[in-house]
């Protein structure tokens, strides 16, 4: 088989392998100037094909009419997809029209003359029609950075660089099988390759990029959504102590109809319902602008038997809770926040007291795990269904009637800054064990 027609054959099927990638591609990345390269490419793949036709069936020494419009239809597609990609611009019907009868006068125009000057000038049509595609993918300085991405320059390049070896290789003898012939078409070879993967490497890129601007807007809808539900929860928990507040002052006002005893007590509940909204005030700061956590290597020993020692004081909340401490003597020092640290221990102690009504027993045990200090406190509640498990985390979400809803958010946001985690075990009936979990290595 001659050189002309095995190197014609290779390329007919690297071309069709490279479509089919592009196709690939372009089921999961439709863009409107991708979509055009690959029917540019489809149209080239159609003239090597084409060109395999007629010398195999044939046996023509040029090429027939059908072969140079695939050809002028890939150069042409090559061009829309410049515009697509420059302007954002659409082919529509009649630029279809259009186009295909200038690829059939191009092809006709091989008989313009001697043959040589028809394919000349031929050629030369279709290398400018390149630079041009190359200079609309060149990217502009009024283009915006961030729209801006890899492969532009490259692919601007290789189209220029083709353009101009086509025109070229119009001026240049190169008889079938020579060197010259086999140099013009290694050489173009080179820049259709690498014009593929210049073409590849601007599809990833862009795809990469519009995931992040959909990235960032998800997450400012999350955001928003978030901070909505934040806003109602808030409103919620001010609006019970406030309603309080207001009926209390409405009896307060009728001095007639209330005793002293009465009167004290109405003011005492004004009191218990301004503290509650000072401590829900006070949860939602810490919450919504949390500290900064100030990591020191310290003995997690002293932090327990303070937070147990003030459950065992308070005897309003803790009446008759027995409180267990156990700690492992091999658990070695480690970086944490002592207050921050002192604030966990003591929201997860108090649910716990709270859960159990101030009856029971609360026990807290220190031990030493692979690689992490575990800190887990028990209590012998009633447990916590199933369904409230899985929100336990939630802002303002509360089993207690009076209950922020903020403790265990809170809780976790710290523990999860000093590198941890934290895991809940409970059932109805069984009581509840919350664990805390911190990396020795958290300095």
């Amino acid at each position: 088989m001659p050189v002309p027609l095995v190197l014609t054959f290779v390329s007919t099927v690297a071309f069709a392998i490279q479509l089919l990638i592009f196709a690939y591609l372009y089921s999961s990345h439709r863009v409107r100037f991708f979509q055009y390269l690959l029917l540019a490419w489809g149209a080239y793949t159609l003239s090597k094909g084409l060109k395999l036709v007629d010398v195999l069936v044939f046996d023509l020494a040029e090429p027939s009419i059908a072969t140079g419009a695939a050809t002028v239809a890939a150069v042409g597609f090559m061009l829309a997809a410049a515009f697509a990609y420059r302007w954002n611009y659409r082919l529509r019907g009649r630029d279809l029209v259009i186009g295909g009868a200038v690829a059939v006068l191009l092809a006709l125009a091989n008989d313009v003359g001697s043959a040589d000057e028809g394919l000349r000038l031929v050629g030369v049509g279709l290398g400018v029609a390149q630079m041009v595609a190359g200079a609309l993918f060149w990217p502009s300085r009024d283009r915006i950075a961030g729209m801006r991405v890899r492969g532009e320059r490259l692919l601007a390049g290789l189209l220029t660089l083709w353009g101009i070896h086509r025109i070229v290789t119009q001026f240049v003898s190169a008889p079938p099988g020579s060197a010259a012939y086999l140099s013009v078409h290694a050489v173009f070879i080179t820049l259709y390759f690498l014009s593929t993967f210049a073409v590849i490497i601007m599809v990833l890129e862009r795809a990469r990029s519009e995931s992040e601007r959909l990235t960032a807007r998800l997450s400012e809808a999350e955001r928003l959504a978030t901070t909505g539900e934040l806003a109602a929860g808030m409103a919620h928990e001010i609006r019970n102590p406030l309603a309080g507040i207001v009926n209390a002052t409405a009896l307060l006002t009728d001095e007639a109809g209330l005793t002293a005893e009465e009167r004290a007590a109405t003011v005492a509940a004004i009191r218990a319902e301004a503290r509650r909204l000072n401590r829900i005030l006070s949860d939602f700061l810490r919450f919504a602008r949390p500290q900064q956590v100030q990591l020191a290597h310290g003995d997690i020993r002293e932090v327990v038997q303070h937070v147990s020692a003030l459950i065992r004081d308070d005897r309003s909340r803790a009446p008759r809770v027995d409180v267990k401490v156990a700690v492992d003597p091999a658990v070695p020092r480690f970086a944490f926040d002592r207050d921050q640290m002192t604030q966990v221990l003591w929201n997860v102690a108090l649910n716990g007291v709270q859960a159990m009504n101030g009856r029971g027993r609360l026990s807290v045990e220190v031990g030493r795990e692979v690689g992490h200090v575990a800190l887990a406190v028990s209590d012998t509640g009633p447990g916590i269904p199933r369904e409230v498990l899985a929100r336990v985390f939630e802002p303002f979400y509360s089993g207690k009637p009076n209950g922020s809803g903020l403790g265990l958010t809170i809780a976790e946001r710290i523990v999860a800054a000093h590198g941890g985690r934290i895991e809940i075990d409970s059932a109805p009936g069984g009581g509840t064990r919350v664990r805390l979990l911190f990396p020795v290595e958290a300095a």
